[in-house]
Order: C-alpha cells, then structure tokens, then sequence
C-alpha cells in the first residue's frame, strides 16, 4: 500500500496540529506547574516551527524570514531567563512579527482558492487561532510596557501569563466577555475593541466567501 505523499492540499494541517499542541500545553502546564513555565517558551518555539512545514511557498525566503524570527524570540528568550536582561519586549515583537506573517500567508491561501475541500475549511480556522495568538501577544506587550493595563491580569514574566492572555483573546476574539479579565487603560480598551470587531467580520467574511465558492463550484459542476 502506497503511502499518501504531504501536498500543498495538506499544509494546513501541521499549522493546525501545532496551535492545538501550543494551546493545549499551555493550559496544561498553566494548571499544574504556573510558577515554573520557563519550558512554555522552548514548548511555543517547537510547536511553531513545526508550522512552517506547511508552508505553501517554494522560495526559501519565507522559510527563513520564520527562521530568523522564531530563532530571534529563541535567543532573546534564552538570555533573558540566564542574564536576567530585560528581552521580553524584544522576544514578543519576534513572536508577534512570526504570527502576522503566518495569518497573512493563511489568509491568502484561504481566500484565493476557487474550491471549497477540507485543507481550505481547515485553513480558515488556523486563521482564526493565529488572531486570538497575535492578540495575545499584544495584551502581553502591553503588560510589559503598562503594568496596569488590566483588570483581573497581574504583571508578571509573561511566560506565566501566556495561558491567561491566550485565554482573554478568545473570549475577546468571539466576542462572548466573561468579564473575569477586562482592560483597565485606554490602549489596552483600544486593542480590546479592535479584537471584537476583527472575529466579527472574520466569521462574516469567512461565511460569506466560502458559500460563495461553494455555488460558484456547484454551478461549474
């Protein structure tokens, strides 16, 4: 029986199975070890990199464009937990540079086939999971540069926070608002709203389109 070769039809699969892996690790490692995360950076880094083995691109550039960022976050983590430097901001600009990237390489992927198959459906939902992450990472920035910028989220090494910011822009990002974590600044309200308004039109889009692919394949069929 001959195996079934990894096509351009399959990338976005490993992108999927890696943010499963991060989100999952995350909560676990958040619920029986949340003073000792320092593995949820080197856990965050893996499961990244193992991502970009889906990337529908034949030039090597992309490839090293997340290499170089995700290799930046790596070191700059690194130093920072052994010299005890002050890295975080420089570590989450990296992270946040990957996951931009990665959402604007999905997104093209997903918005510009004409067929509606799995890998597209599969695809718009590592989208969505790639928006509620970037957001994370802003909330975390933002608790690096104003300590105060939410109610109900200590400052603290964001490696720490990571589960909990993750856990705030999905109820964010889907607009549901328990009301258990909320934004105590301007900025941070600002970036909250942006969110809500971004999953928003993100579903209406993503519906709109794919029912618009769908009829326009029934009616070639």
């Amino acid at each position: 029986m001959r195996k079934k070769k990894i096509t351009r039809q399959d990338n976005f699969y490993f992108l999927y199975f890696a943010l499963i892996a991060l989100f999952f690790a995350s909560a676990v490692a958040q619920q029986f070890n949340p003073e000792g995360q320092e593995s949820v950076l080197f856990m965050m880094i893996v499961c990244l990199a193992f991502s970009i083995a889906g990337i529908k691109r034949e030039s090597a550039f992309y490839r090293s464009w997340y290499g170089a960022l995700l290799l930046l976050a790596a070191l700059s983590g690194l130093f920072e937990y052994f010299q005890e430097s002050k890295t975080t901001v420089v570590t989450l600009m990296a992270l946040l540079a990957f996951v931009v990237s990665q959402t604007y390489s999905a997104l093209k992927q997903v918005f510009s086939t004409r067929e509606v198959h799995l890998n597209q459906i599969v695809g718009s939902i590592c989208v969505y999971m790639l928006m509620g992450l970037a957001w994370a990472i802003i909330y975390l920035i933002q608790l690096e540069l104003f300590p105060d910028s939410f109610n109900g989220l200590e400052k603290k090494v964001w490696m720490h926070n990571l589960f909990e910011a993750l856990y705030f822009s999905f109820i964010t990002l889907t607009t549901v608002g328990y009301g258990d974590i909320s934004p105590a600044l301007p900025v941070p309200k600002f970036f909250v709203f942006m969110e809500s308004l971004t999953g928003s039109f993100y579903v209406a889009i993503l519906v709109a389109s794919l029912v618009s692919s769908r009829l326009s394949q029934s009616e070639q069929k």
